[in-house]
């Protein structure tokens, strides 16, 4: 029980506020709401009509999207995030009382607590509602990435607590038009963004236990929220490989942010370019097999290495789409996932490394995922 309240605790604190320099962290414009199932495939999303996320993904592909109502309440955390909470917990004597404690009894604690200095923990929280259906789609969301860490400090050791929140709503409409006898799907999508900030915050660990005092200092320290919105534009078109009827390849672009602004600053542009390869898009036993590549923040708004932008990924559905796997890269580190479908429920689980810092391998973040939908 110790360890979820911290975890909670750390979390509504990442509703009221943000606070980190990370480029990686706080991004320029909108945050993208995780999605478990296109985590688990590598983080692929540019060649996405499968889900009501497909207005905040790629409003081209608004084209082919069939009649989808989603609830999601994804929910995420990093591997090891539960053994800093329960040190947290039982530990929080020894923050309290650590300069009154013989110098033994300091070292002790300081070599117990070495695998968790300075290194972030994070966790994650998206709920999502979504309405989509041919050329239309209508989605509200919001983001909560919060982390946390022990700092052992200089005289006193002490917890950091940082978090980013984004509160969105988008629409979109898309059409299909020819062009050089081809025809191309497009669209437009206008998103609201509402974000809260906060100076990341170090706080003694005794604090972390007091609920009333965390959220006190969050309203304190918390300044007012900045808004922004983003007009984007997304194209699709289809390829068929081999004969008619038989595998096909998507090829797909989008500029998120074309035009945008956030606190009254304009947002440089994200183009994303995606190819996604069909092979098997029909039969009961044999449901669905998908290929898929893409390339994100092709003018390097966030600042990182090459390898940072490139998502690959794979789903293969049986039995109806009753049962999913998943694998991937992301970033350059493996992705797997599993989905059960059941009516109209659905149950999605991730496993998947985002990087934190601007070159692979320089802050890697490991994190599990779960996900509930409700919808068509």
């Amino acid at each position: 029980m110790k360890s979820m309240k911290v975890i909670l605790v750390t979390g509504l604190l990442a509703v009221f506020g943000a606070g980190s320099a990370s480029a990686q962290y706080v991004p320029m414009g909108f945050t993208q709401h995780i999605h478990a199932a296109q985590m688990g495939m590598g983080g692929l999303t540019t060649m996405i009509a499968s889900n009501a996320h497909t207005v905040i993904y790629n409003p081209g592909m608004l084209t082919r999207q069939p009649f989808a109502f989603e609830v999601t309440i994804p929910v995420g955390g990093d591997n090891d995030i539960l053994e800093l909470t329960d040190f947290v917990s039982n530990h929080q004597q020894d923050f309290q009382q650590f300069e009154s404690m013989d110098p033994y009894q300091q070292e002790q604690f300081l070599r117990d607590s070495q695998a968790f200095d300075n290194k972030w923990f994070g966790f994650q929280g998206a709920p999502f509602v979504g309405l989509s259906f041919k050329n239309f789609g209508l989605a509200a969301y919001g983001t909560i990435n919060a982390q946390t860490k022990i700092d052992q400090g200089v005289l006193v050791p002490a917890l950091g607590i940082r978090g980013a929140t984004d509160l969105v709503v988008a629409a979109g409409l898309g059409k299909t038009i020819e062009i050089g006898r081809k025809d191309i799907g497009v669209g437009a999508a206008f998103r609201y963004v509402n974000r809260y900030q906060l100076p990341t915050q170090r706080i003694s660990a005794t604090d972390a236990g007091n609920f009333t005092d965390l959220l006190n200092t969050a309203y304190d320290e918390a300044s007012t929220p900045v808004t922004g919105y983003g007009i984007d534009l997304g194209a699709v078109h289809t390829i068929d490989v081999g004969q008619a009827g038989g595998p096909s390849m998507d090829v797909a672009a989008v500029v998120q942010d074309l035009y945008g602004s956030m606190d009254g600053e304009w947002i440089k542009p994200n183009l994303k370019l995606g190819a996604m390869y069909h092979l098997i898009d029909k039969g009961f036993l044999l449901r669905r097999l998908d290929l898929g590549a893409e390339v994100t923040d092709v003018f390097n708004r966030a600042g990182v290495s090459f390898w940072q932008k490139i998502n690959m990924g794979a789903e293969f559905a049986i039995l109806g789409g009753l049962l999913s796997a998943r694998g991937g890269f992301h970033q350059g580190y493996p992705t797997e996932g599993l989905g059960i479908r059941f009516l109209f429920f659905k149950l999605d689980v991730a496993h998947y490394t985002r990087e934190l810092g601007s070159n692979p391998g320089q802050d890697p973040e490991d994190m599990w995922i779960g996900q509930f939908s409700f919808g068509w």
